[in-house]
């Protein structure tokens, strides 16, 4: 019987955020809080193994991750 490799499915660069924005309603992907409207918020992206790429926020100074730089 042959060994399958598992596939690789990427992880995320906490260190990779497109830009500063503003998304009320969204969750923040370090310390699950609802974003409230006016609070700033990093947008990234994770690649999925299969699929298209799913959109991540992060408070800009998330209380539970800490300031994202």
């Amino acid at each position: 019987m042959a060994r399958v490799e598992k596939a690789k499915v990427s992880t995320y660069d906490g260190e990779v955020w497109e830009y500063l924005t503003y998304a009320p309603g969204h969750t923040c992907c370090a310390c699950t809080r609802t974003v409230q409207p006016l609070e700033p918020v990093r947008r990234g992206t994770i690649e999925r193994a299969s699929g298209s790429p799913v959109t991540v926020y992060r408070h800009n100074e998330c209380p539970r991750a800490g300031a994202v730089t």
